[in-house]
């Protein structure tokens, strides 16, 4: 299959123009605007194919079962985008400023559609969906010293987005993801990937406290209560009906920023050279998967020294539950106790030069350089690494699987200009 995607872009440089030519503060300024059609198709290529595949039976019989159920209409995802921006010179050129704006309608999104049991099988690929995405990005870098032997630059950027489904499949108006114990929730008018669970309010310190508030989980046989009791944890009844289940859970963290961004700086002395580049995230929400794992206080495993302050006598305030095989009250559960603020600043790089000037025949220069890399990040994640990714899909972002961190290092080498 094939398909056309057309983009337009225009720019008008108004400082080319009399009116503006001549001014003192203004030396450069260009306003820019485009639309364009792109098309995403990053996929399983078995998606549009029926298959088959080898599965053992009984650890003894080897058989060809449905793997998967093709769709022939499956197409690409549609992704309409229309941008405006302005990049400016101020005062000599001493400060650079670039504003971009933008906003994209996504359609056709490709989606896990649900299948009849009969068929064997639970989803197949599809398109259906519709996504909107706006947002906006902003740069500006400053000389504040510019001499004959002196150099000092300053810059930033700050980005934002949001996104909002306006259409699901099946005319669905919610759907949901589990991933690794999270329920991860897709709503019309939400963004994506929200992380949908129970929020607590801390835990029981004495059976007066649990009996008052006559909290309680339904067995499986839908008559038999049993009531949470002291050392657990308080999960909020979103209904007022004192049983706790489903029904209760919530948005409880969004895994994408509020903003994002670079700060960096560049100082110079002759030929010696400091560059010191830093990167941050603000307001987004983490699911520590490996705390859940070692914090949960249900099996026999390896646990964190927070466990210490559990839960243990009648009276204690804690914000910890009491240790309980595997956990019958679901203290566990997926909640916002797990969910922590994965807002960051870090130490990038830092990068020292110095340029040996050469005139030869063959060699015009040497740069020699060292280079530090993820020297600090001031977080308030109890995790190993704020800036994670466990997937490259959108379902799954801000969920940290226990990956090794960012490690710092070190290096250094020479540049040769010929």
């Amino acid at each position: 299959s094939w398909g056309l995607f057309p983009a337009v872009q225009a720019s008008w440089v108004l400082t080319n123009e009399p009116w503006l030519a001549k001014s003192n503060i203004v030396n450069y300024l260009r306003l820019t605007a485009g639309y364009d059609v792109s098309g995403n198709d990053d996929i399983d290529y078995y998606a549009a194919r029926s298959y088959m595949r080898s599965k053992l039976f009984l650890h003894a019989l080897s058989a060809l079962t449905l793997d998967g159920i093709g769709n022939t209409e499956i197409k690409w995802e549609t992704t309409r985008r229309a941008n405006i921006g302005i990049d400016a010179n101020l005062f000599n050129n001493r400060v650079n400023l670039s504003v971009n704006a933008y906003k994209s309608w996504t359609s056709d999104l490709l989606t896990l559609q649900s299948l009849n049991f009969i068929s064997g099988l639970d989803t197949n690929w599809s398109n259906g969906g519709k996504l909107e995405n706006t947002g906006f990005d902003v740069a500006a870098s400053v000389k504040l010293v510019s001499t004959r032997n002196w150099n000092w630059q300053l810059g930033a950027s700050v980005g934002h987005y949001k996104n909002k489904i306006t259409e699901l499949p099946d005319n669905r108006t919610y759907f949901d993801n589990e991933y690794y114990g999270a329920t991860i929730r897709s709503e019309i008018g939400q963004a994506a990937n929200l992380f949908y669970g129970y929020k607590t309010k801390g835990v029981f310190a004495t059976t007066e406290e649990a009996e008052q508030a006559g909290l309680y989980i339904l067995d499986d046989n839908g008559v038999t209560k049993h009531y949470f009791g002291a050392g657990d944890m308080i999960f909020e009844d979103m209904d007022g009906n004192h049983e706790i289940n489903e029904k209760d859970r919530m948005i409880i963290g969004d895994p994408n920023p509020d903003i994002y961004g670079n700060i960096s700086t560049s100082l110079s002395y002759k030929n010696l050279k400091l560059d010191v580049n830093f990167n941050y995230s603000l307001g987004n929400d983490v699911y520590n998967y490996m705390r859940s794992q070692l914090e949960g206080g249900s099996r026999f495993m390896n646990q964190t020294t927070n466990m210490l302050s559990r839960w243990q006598a009648e009276g204690q305030v804690t914000s910890v539950p009491k240790l309980t095989f595997q956990d019958p009250m679901g203290n566990s559960r997926f909640s916002d106790r797990w969910i922590e603020d994965g807002s960051y600043l870090r130490l990038k790089t830092v990068t020292l030069s110095y340029n040996l000037p050469m005139n030869s025949t063959f060699i015009q220069g040497l740069e020699f350089w060292v280079q530090a890399n993820n020297l600090f990040t001031i977080s308030k994640y109890l995790g190993s690494d704020p800036e994670l990714s466990s997937t490259t899909s959108v379902i799954g972002q801000g969920v940290d699987l226990g990956s090794l961190p960012q490690s710092r290092s070190f290096s250094a080498g020479v540049k040769i200009n010929l």
